[in-house]
């Protein structure tokens, strides 16, 4: 199958193995990035870090770092009594598009990668068939060869580059979730906080 698919980028199909390879080097680079923040970069004790929250948010401020839930606990640490779900919330705002940016491109490679890889299957057909016209017995069977292998090469590496891209969106979306959901928490654990009236600034 690999040598396939290797040839495919000498044949009539060519275009489309090339922007192929340019969408899953897109993707690829997108899941790198995304990845290692996700995974490792904004890596944080959650349930140590929301216990201290609840007791002394500005020790457990220094300790998230860059962590993006740091914007949200430091906006409800400065602002007014009043006025604390509100600078949280539109902290909040900020938070999410900075934690989920670029995650939803992989599923628009997901899906391009698949579409590209039908158009080529289409455009294999087309060759194939064109094949069957004026021409000599050995023409029409290569150039029906030559279209057939083209169609399946094109769909083939198409599912290639577009199935681990959907699964990459789907295991990072996971992961934004997750974040969303520590930060609403850290949120929550701040706003209790700055309520207790022994505490309040």
């Amino acid at each position: 199958m690999l040598s396939s698919l290797l040839g495919a980028f000498e044949g009539p199909g060519a275009g489309f193995m090339y922007a192929l390879t340019a969408v899953m080097a897109f993707g690829i680079a997108v899941l790198l990035e995304r990845g290692f923040l996700l995974l490792w970069g904004w890596r944080v004790s959650e349930d140590e870090l929301l216990r201290a929250l609840g007791t002394d948010p500005a020790a457990a401020l220094s300790r998230l770092g860059t962590h993006p839930s740091a914007r949200v606990v430091r906006a409800g640490l400065e602002a007014p009594q009043a006025a604390v779900w509100d600078a949280m919330g539109a902290a909040a705002a900020r938070v999410e598009v900075r934690i989920s940016q670029r995650v939803p491109y992989l599923a628009t490679v997901g899906n391009i990668a698949t579409m590209l890889g039908l158009l080529g299957t289409v455009f294999g057909l087309i060759v194939a068939f064109q094949g069957l016209g004026d021409a000599s017995t050995v023409e029409r069977a290569a150039r029906l060869s030559q279209g057939i292998a083209t169609a399946m090469a094109t769909t083939a590496y198409g599912l290639l580059v577009g199935i681990p891209a959907l699964g990459a969106h789907a295991f990072l979306d996971a992961r934004v979730r997750r974040l969303l959901a520590f930060t609403e928490a850290a949120a929550a654990a701040v706003a209790v906080h700055r309520a207790q009236p022994d505490r309040s600034a």
